[in-house]
Formats: structure tokens, C-alpha cells, sequence
């Protein structure tokens, strides 16, 4: 079950993981990809493609006690019920009769006789705010020339922290250093946020 309801961690939403802010970005992604495709281009191949994206994340995630990953599942499960619709109603019965939505945090819908399906429930809510990246991969020029990648670092870093890092890399010593091992003199940093930085040294 989840170690704590959506709305406690959301609380402290400053200190999840690396692993925890993509699935609750990823999720919010198909969210909002998925009721495009429903409402506006009646595309389901869209929203299927949407689906079977956050599924192979799910499956990715280790810390499946977060309760990021318990969010993702519920929103996967309605999303998917409207063209599945027994396979949503199925899992959604597991989910509550088993705790695991309660746990979350997660206010079910039921009849006046206390059944709860799926489509008695809300359709998920759009975080846009969730949308923004929060690791990217940024090129490495060196006098306008590709050299190497920077996997994974935090989104919006400065120049300047971005400088700091690719210094640290292993491949930085050929293109940044001379032969004694010394800084080479840089003139000029060309940064575009998130993409790239170009280091032109003499």
C-alpha cells in the first residue's frame, strides 16, 4: 500500500525523487494527452499510444510505495476504462475492495446499495504545473562542435552550474584542459535553457 495519501505528499512535494516527480509528470502527460485525443480528435490510437507510455513507466518504477505511483495506476485505470471497459470495472473493484485507493488517499464514488465502479468516478484532473521536466539531457559543444552529452541533470540549471558540471566529465579532459592539465582560457558561453551550452575556448 502507499506510505502515505496523495494529498500528504503533494504537501512535501519538494523532496521526492528524481523517480517520483517523472511518474507523477508522466502521468499527468497522458492525462492531459489522453483527454485531447477523447475530446477533441476522437483519436484512440492517440490515447492508447498515451496509455501504453505510462504503463511501461509504471513498470519501470522501484519505489512503488510512493504515493506518485499509486496516482499513476488509478488515473491509468480510468483512462483506460472508457475503451476497456471490464478490464477498468475489474480494476477498479480490486483496487478499492483491497484498500489500496483508500490508502491513497482517493475519495470513491459509490450508489446508494455501496457499489463503486469506475465510471461512477471523476475523470482525472490536469496538473499543469506537473508538465515541466525536472531532468534533461544538454549537448556539450566546444567551439560549436558536438563533444558530449550531460544525461540527467536538474531542468534550469545556470551556465554556469552547467560549466561546472561538464568540467567534472571525464571526456571534458581532452576538450577543455591542455596537455599539463590546466583549464583552457574560455572566451565566450553561448547557453540555450535546457538544450545545449557552447564553450568556445582558445
Amino acid at each position: 500500500c502507499p506510505a502515505s495519501t496523495l494529498d500528504q505528499a503533494l504537501s512535501n512535494r519538494g523532496k521526492w525523487s528524481k523517480e517520483s516527480k517523472e511518474t507523477y509528470r508522466q502521468t499527468n502527460v497522458a492525462i492531459q494527452r489522453v483527454t485531447e485525443a477523447l475530446e477533441t480528435s476522437f483519436s484512440f490510437n492517440t490515447a492508447i499510444a498515451a496509455l501504453i507510455e505510462l504503463t511501461n513507466h509504471l513498470y519501470s518504477v522501484e519505489n512503488q510505495a510512493h504515493a506518485t505511483f499509486g496516482y499513476g495506476l488509478a488515473c491509468l485505470v480510468k483512462m483506460l476504462s472508457p475503451m476497456a471497459p471490464s478490464i477498468g470495472e475489474e480494476l477498479w473493484e480490486v483496487a478499492s475492495k483491497n484498500g489500496y485507493l483508500a490508502a491513497l488517499g482517493i475519495e470513491c464514488h459509490t450508489l446508494s446499495n455501496g457499489t463503486s465502479g469506475v465510471f461512477l468516478q471523476s475523470w482525472p484532473v490536469l496538473d499543469e504545473s506537473a508538465l515541466k521536466k525536472h531532468s534533461v539531457t544538454v549537448v556539450v559543444q566546444v567551439n560549436g562542435k558536438v563533444r558530449f552529452k550531460l544525461e540527467d541533470v536538474d531542468a534550469e540549471q545556470s551556465q554556469e552550474e552547467l560549466l561546472r558540471i561538464a568540467k567534472e566529465q571525464q571526456q571534458a579532459q581532452k576538450w577543455l584542459f591542455d596537455s599539463s592539465g590546466m583549464p583552457k582560457n574560455i572566451t565566450k558561453l553561448i547557453h540555450v535553457p535546457n538544450k545545449l551550452i557552447n564553450i568556445i575556448v582558445k
